[in-house]
């Protein structure tokens, strides 16, 4: 009896405890989902805290007239659709023959995969804006894609070379000995099987693309070609203190990384659990 009533003492401070941290953690997300839906009148004279009277959805289609938006938006899914496409073709070509060919200065090779993964954006930033500058690339669509292209390619190789080595090789040999090319034990063999590792570098590639804010800000400086985050940063230092406008503005630009890691939570835990146990 006393170690029943034990566990359940034990059982409720536990459920106390992950309401209360669940609760901090979402708090400040229904704050400013909250803030979006009033005026600034009603912040003045209610307070940041009190829940608004009426819902004003229409702050959500004035963002869209009196911010570029829709430029904003289009130019963070081109930008991360690219990066995405070419880090995903990059990374299979490369894990490759890492997990499953032999040849020479291969240790050497992966070494190099391993030391792009302890390269900081902010220690290359000056040389490649001078690089890009030289080639005419700043203030383009490419300054955003290709660093980007090039930051993602060492993880995603380490990351599906390590669940590639789980695969029996057994499988490659008997394709081989039907006359499968290399290109199509890739396409039709290895590529089915790396469904969870491929969701999951997807999803942590397109929302770190996504919310890439150092690189915008300083390669670009047209308006046109300025991605989300920039250009909330921008509609920020604009409208200063219209807070529900802030508001409304933070939650457009955070809804697609959101749902994106809502949809596929689940792809992307096991994804990296593959992966981290496979090395």
């Amino acid at each position: 009896m006393t170690m029943t009533r034990s566990l359940l003492i034990r059982r409720t401070l536990v459920y106390v405890i992950m309401i209360c941290t669940a609760l901090l953690t979402i708090s400040p997300f229904l704050l400013v989902i909250s803030t979006s839906l009033k005026t600034t009148n009603e912040i003045n004279i209610d307070g940041p805290l009190a829940l608004p009277h009426i819902f004003h959805w229409d702050n959500y289609s004035r963002i869209w007239d009196v911010g570029n938006f829709v430029t904003y938006y289009k130019n963070s899914v081109i930008v991360a659709v690219v990066v995405v496409a070419f880090v995903i073709l990059l990374a299979l070509l490369g894990a490759y023959p890492l997990a499953y060919m032999k040849f020479k200065g291969k240790g050497i090779f992966f070494l190099i995969v391993l030391w792009g993964l302890t390269v900081p954006m902010d220690l290359i930033i000056i040389p490649l804006f001078n690089n890009l500058k030289s080639m005419g690339l700043l203030n383009t669509i490419w300054a955003l894609i290709l660093p980007q292209i090039a930051m993602n390619i060492p993880f995603s190789i380490f990351l599906l070379r390590g669940f590639m080595r789980d695969i029996p090789y057994a499988l490659l040999e008997s394709a081989r000995i039907d006359g499968s090319t290399e290109v199509k034990n890739l396409y039709y063999i290895i590529m089915p099987m790396l469904y969870p590792p491929l969701v999951s570098l997807i999803v942590f590639t397109a929302i770190g693309t996504w919310n890439n804010f150092m690189l915008p800000t300083i390669l670009i400086q047209n308006d046109q070609l300025r991605t989300l985050p920039v250009g909330l940063n921008y509609f920020q230092t604009k409208f200063t203190m219209d807070y529900p406008m802030i508001a409304t503005a933070a939650v457009v630009s955070a809804l697609p990384t959101a749902l994106a890691y809502i949809v596929f939570q689940r792809n992307i835990l096991s994804g990296v659990m593959v992966g981290a146990l496979k090395e």
